[in-house]
């Protein structure tokens, strides 16, 4: 397997288009697809490190280094090499709603704290401001 073919499989098996991938890489998106069709390949050390750590796999691995092939799958995803493309697919849809619904509770989270804030500034203000009449003392005139 070229190292083209495997990044390609670690991407898709991850379910990241080449754009995201290049943003954890910190390469663009065309260039990941030059590295897929082994047009080019990493010039800077640290792609290629910031390329297996996207991954979670070893240097090795992403190298398609046979003598660490054959020992325990380094990758996270290695499970799914079992799935189906459909199986891969609803988990990834799962991972989003998962991540879609931290982001809900984020949400809820922080227009709970803003309303929090907002009773007791109001509070504040009401000690601070009172009506007009109330707590005044008078004077009698002479």
């Amino acid at each position: 397997m070229t190292f083209g073919e495997r990044l390609r499989m670690l991407r898709r098996e991850a379910g990241l288009s080449q754009e995201e991938l290049g943003k954890r890489a910190h390469v663009s998106a065309r260039v990941i697809g030059y590295y897929e069709a082994d047009d080019r390949f990493p010039r800077d050390p640290q792609t290629l490190i910031d390329l297996a750590k996207a991954f979670q796999v070893s240097l090795d691995y992403l190298l398609d280094n046979p003598v660490r092939q054959e020992s325990v799958c380094p990758s996270r995803f290695c499970y799914m090499k079992t799935m189906t493309s459909e199986q891969r697919l609803a988990v990834n849809q799962y991972i989003s709603y998962l991540r879609w619904v931290q982001r809900q509770e984020e949400e809820e989270e922080s227009r709970r704290e803003a309303e929090e804030i907002a009773a007791v500034t109001q509070s504040f203000e009401s000690v601070l401001n009172p009506i007009p009449g109330e707590g005044k003392v008078k004077h009698k005139e002479s």
